[in-house]
């Protein structure tokens, strides 16, 4: 393995005021890394500039400017919809944006890995391994697989560095409400009835910290260059033994009530990623199970 320090390195990392991104920018700054934020809603803060990637002259002065050696390619336009019309403006962002950060980087030897999503798997045979053909069934993972191919090509063409992570669903406290697990313990502690689907659906959880520490192990390790790889635990839960685990431990008035809205189109069943390659290449191993996870999420929110 090809260890490297991310000591005194220049990181920029897009969509870095993004939920993962505020993670991931403390944990770069605990490695003393030189950490740059670029997003387009940045905060006045040290080393951070409001950027839109879409637009490439903007993108490419400030890629200029902070010479990175590493970068983290959050930025993205997430949608669960499964309605076509908004293709367009998830393409913009996800696949023409990562191109314009790839082409801002043209003369720099910069490491650039790529926040993909378990999604693009759709319903393929579970547990999903990296050698799978994708088979995305929204708008939003189909521009996913766009971009992780776009990169590849790029990158090899190139003679450049990537890594795509296919991260799976992961959770945390303070949470944005928009995801199943924030959403239902809001719902509860605010004393308001949670309405789920039947919660058949297993998926693959893996808490914030974990997925941080996936992403430095790529950074530091040249193992992972030019590598596709799944972020995920392993193990699948179910959505409905989910929740019956978090209405038990919080002990709340409000209720849970299983099957009061339908499923998805398209829904996929499950969701549970191979965790070989990554624990092989880089030694990766999830440190807090989903009921510690919970338990922490609980605690700190």
């Amino acid at each position: 393995m090809g260890a490297i320090t991310l000591k005194n390195k220049r990181i920029l990392v897009t969509g870095g005021n993004g939920y993962l991104g505020t993670f991931l920018v403390k944990a770069l700054e605990k490695e003393n890394a030189n950490v740059f934020v670029a997003s387009r809603n940045a905060e006045l803060l040290y080393n951070h500039f409001t950027v839109d990637i879409t637009d490439f002259d903007a993108i490419h002065k400030v890629v200029q400017e902070i010479q990175p050696d590493v970068v983290f390619h959050l930025a993205a336009n997430i949608s669960r919809s499964r309605d076509f019309a908004i293709y367009n403006d998830m393409a913009k962002v996800n696949v023409t944006g990562t191109l314009n950060v790839l082409q801002a980087l043209q003369n720099l030897d910069a490491h650039f890995i790529f926040t993909s999503s378990s999604e693009i798997y759709g319903n393929n045979t579970s547990p999903f391994n990296e050698n799978q053909l994708p088979k995305p069934v929204s708008p939003y993972s189909l521009s996913k697989v766009n971009a992780e191919m776009l990169i590849q090509t790029y990158c090899l063409n190139h003679n450049k560095k990537f890594t795509n992570l296919r991260i799976f669903n992961f959770y945390g406290e303070h949470m944005p409400e928009d995801f199943f697990i924030p959403q239902m313990i809001n719902s509860l502690k605010r004393e308001e009835d949670f309405l789920m689907t039947k919660g058949e659906q297993t998926r693959d959880f893996l808490y914030v910290d974990d997925v941080v520490q996936a992403l430095l192990l790529t950074a530091k390790n040249t193992n992972s260059y030019n590598e596709t790889m799944n972020v995920c635990s392993g193990k699948g839960t179910k959505l409905n033994e989910l929740a019956a685990a978090v209405n038990k431990k919080m002990n709340a008035k409000a209720k849970i009530i299983v099957g009061a809205i339908p499923y998805r189109d398209n829904e996929v069943w499950e969701m549970i990623g191979d965790k070989s390659k990554i624990k092989q290449k880089l030694g990766f191993e999830p440190q807090v199970n989903l009921e510690n996870g919970i338990q922490r999420v609980l605690h700190n929110s």
